[in-house]
């Protein structure tokens, strides 16, 4: 977890952040966009307050150019301290009703919250990142479970400037939105949860469920994590290179096989690899760093992994 003192360098850092704005931040190596889901500076100690900062910090000093906006990083903490209470169940174990019930109370709270905020609200986060010389390029982590949601979520992205919505749904439901997502002109990219052993036949987990989805409407396109599909039992490096016209976006994550993530170079996934595939096809296949095991210094593994993804690309 970051110090105070880190975390004020850090401040420090994205208070000075508007001598950028008259550039963007080129994270173009060897023809490969890199970015950053900034999901990753979650659940790691800090506090949501100023968080959107911390995040544009590392990646100036990173020189990141690029972000998948993780929408909880900017939306009320005391909605997602509720939904996030008492943690994910384990496996197979069902939900207490009295959590569940709290949860589906602090949803609803959320989603109102969703559509009835100002856009100027997102206006405002959006001059940050244009100001730091950061495209938002993506936005993540905004489902919502009603047309009324899901038609905000396209209008908060235009906003942001965003041309890429990534929804982790399944397959009923991205049936379900094709209208709303072909009228909305978005591309929106299909994370799913990468599992060849999953026995849920309505969840996007095998190669034949991506498949199945993306062929719904040329709007889609599979946003793949391949940390998750390794340790999902993925070849992760096959199934990129047979779906290179249908991957809009690599979230880069190093995890074993046996589901934990390390830092970049320790597990199982084929980081290196996918990355000089993509370079040597020249697919315009966006690649995020997504380095999500334990920290002392988030902002440190940001800017150790972009090296490595470098260095891989010689």
């Amino acid at each position: 977890m970051l110090s105070r003192r880190d975390l004020g360098k850090l401040t420090l850092g994205a208070l000075s952040m508007p001598a950028f704005a008259a550039k963007k931040i080129d994270s173009v190596v060897h023809g490969v966009q890199f970015g950053l889901q900034s999901y990753v500076f979650t659940g790691i100690g800090l506090p949501q307050d100023g968080l959107v900062d911390t995040v544009i910090a590392s990646m100036v000093e990173s020189r990141l150019g690029e972000c998948d906006l993780y929408a909880p990083l900017v939306e009320p903490a005391q909605f997602w301290d509720r939904i996030r209470a008492g943690g994910p169940a384990a496996p197979g174990t069902p939900v207490p009703p009295e959590a569940a019930s709290a949860r589906a109370q602090a949803r609803e709270e959320l989603a109102k919250w969703r559509t009835s905020v100002s856009l100027d609200y997102y206006g405002a986060i959006r001059k940050k990142f244009d100001d730091a010389g950061i495209e938002i390029h993506g936005l993540s982590g905004f489902p919502g479970s009603t047309e009324e949601e899901l038609t905000r979520t396209f209008q908060i992205a235009g906003v942001l400037g965003a041309k890429l919505i990534t929804l982790g749904i399944t397959l009923s439901a991205a049936k379900r939105i094709v209208p709303l997502v072909e009228k909305s002109n978005y591309i929106v990219g299909i994370q799913g949860n990468a599992n060849m052993n999953a026995t849920n036949p309505d969840a996007i987990s095998k190669p034949e469920n991506y498949e199945e989805a993306v062929a719904l409407s040329k709007s889609y396109g599979i946003c793949f994590d391949i940390g998750d599909a390794t340790g999902g039992g993925y070849d992760a490096l096959k199934f990129v290179a047979a779906h290179l016209d249908r991957i809009t976006l690599i979230y880069l994550k190093d995890r074993r096989k046996d589901r934990l993530s390390v830092p970049w170079g320790e597990g199982d996934s084929p980081v290196a690899a996918v990355l000089r595939l993509i370079r040597d096809n020249k697919y315009p296949i966006r690649c995020y760093l997504d380095c999500d095991y334990k920290t002392t210094n988030r902002a440190a593994d940001v800017k150790r992994s972009y090296e490595y993804a470098k260095t891989a690309l010689g």
